[in-house]
């Protein structure tokens, strides 16, 4: 063997029933919709699904100088802008991330028409789905919401996976989810019956001497009417030697306030967020930590899969690509953006309509000069006019 064969491939014919995954794994798995019944999980997942939302996707065309352009005319722009007839853009990236969060599994579905062009992309919103190889082909089998049932290739749908660890193919379980949420659970219903048995006396109303069972009813009937009703507003209970009345104190077993909240920090660590951001009570730094540990890994992951859906391997070559926007997703006091602005303005980071986003303004755009770098000399200039300035300096100290 020469010294560079070590480098070399290995020639080794493995079995063609080798699979880098176990289809045995694959059963079905059903849509955590029960976990939505605890308030706390549902404002976790509200939450980071109403800041997703505001995201914005846009198509990405790489020119031939290495610039991009924004697309506005395909038909991937177009669906990026409006998903479906039935949702907005808002809707539609609502829905996808709180399925995601919610199930560890969000599938999308790409429609196209007879020519092949995208017309809409639909959020499946199942109850149970299950993967499965039939002629070496892999399948998505979904139960939809409607109890209709409906199969595609797998190959045909964006799959959208949290907490992928353990299966080969699909995000895991909330399992690790459910202790806290029936603590919780549990303690609600504690209250719940508190509260009602609070409202009610209870007792137990023994006679002296033996009787008959139709006078017994008679009796507790009477007892409860002189007693135990509405009427009796003084509260207190009179009861003659024939009876002997034991009252029974009822109190509901009520978790204690640090076990609440323990529990109430596990479902926040589990979804990474803090109870600021559920109240909309966040400072700035508060909010940058969702953003960069929940909300930006989101985007990267959705953009990511859109871009290898929808684009062929040789538009993907060219540089074409899905981009988010997060300018209307990004949290910054007012003073914090101008100091970024004061920061970067003689660096040439940002367009005038960069600018304008930070400040929350509409862009310009290209025609009103909008995607022109700004550059801060004593006063602000376009970059452009920079070069033209270079070049009229250049030509004079040639002559």
């Amino acid at each position: 063997m020469g010294i560079f064969d070590i480098f070399k491939r290995s020639k080794t014919k493995y079995s063609g029933d080798f699979k880098p995954y176990d289809i045995n794994t694959w059963s079905y798995r059903s849509f955590d919709g029960n976990a939505l019944n605890i308030d706390l999980v549902r404002a976790c997942v509200d939450a980071l699904a109403r800041n997703i939302a505001k995201m914005s996707l846009r198509p990405i065309v790489m020119n031939k100088d290495g610039t991009t352009t924004i697309d506005n005319i395909s038909d991937i722009a177009k669906v990026l802008k409006h998903p479906n007839q039935y949702m907005t853009m808002y809707d539609f990236l609502y829905k996808v991330s709180a399925m995601y969060y919610l199930n560890n599994n969000a599938f999308i579905y790409p429609e196209y028409d007879e020519k092949g062009y995208l017309v809409a992309l639909h959020p499946i919103n199942y109850s149970t789905f299950k993967l499965y190889e039939l002629d070496n082909k892999l399948y998505a089998s979904f139960r939809l919401r409607y109890t209709r049932t409906y199969t595609i290739a797998y190959d045909r749908i964006i799959h959208l996976r949290n907490h992928f660890i353990q299966d080969d193919l699909m995000g895991d379980a909330n399992n690790a989810l459910y202790t806290a949420c029936e603590l919780i659970g549990a303690q609600n219903q504690g209250i719940i019956n508190g509260i009602k048995n609070s409202a009610i006396i209870r007792g137990i109303l023994k006679t002296i001497n033996v009787i008959k069972d139709e006078d017994l009813e008679k009796a507790k009937k009477r007892f409860i009417k002189d007693n135990l009703s509405a009427q009796n507003n003084g509260g207190v209970i009179a009861v003659d030697g024939k009876f002997d009345y034991q009252n029974i104190e009822s109190k509901p077993y009520i978790v204690d306030s640090a076990t609440m909240d323990q529990a109430k920090n596990k479902i926040f660590s589990y979804f990474g967020v803090n109870e600021e951001f559920l109240q909309n009570k966040f400072t700035s730094e508060q909010y940058e930590a969702v953003y960069e540990g929940r909300l930006e890994p989101f985007a990267i992951l959705i953009t990511d899969s859109l871009t290898y859906s929808l684009y062929t391997e040789r538009e993907r070559g060219f540089g074409n690509e899905i981009e988010v926007n997060m300018s209307r997703l990004k949290y910054q006091p007012t003073a914090t953006i101008v100091n970024v602005i004061s920061a970067t303005k003689e660096l040439g980071l940002f367009t005038r309509d960069d600018y304008r986003s930070m400040l929350g303004y509409t862009p310009l755009g290209h025609e009103r000069g909008g995607d022109e770098i700004m550059i801060a000399t004593n006063n602000y200039v376009k970059e452009s006019d920079i070069k033209n300035t270079e070049e009229d300096d250049g030509k004079e100290s040639e002559e």
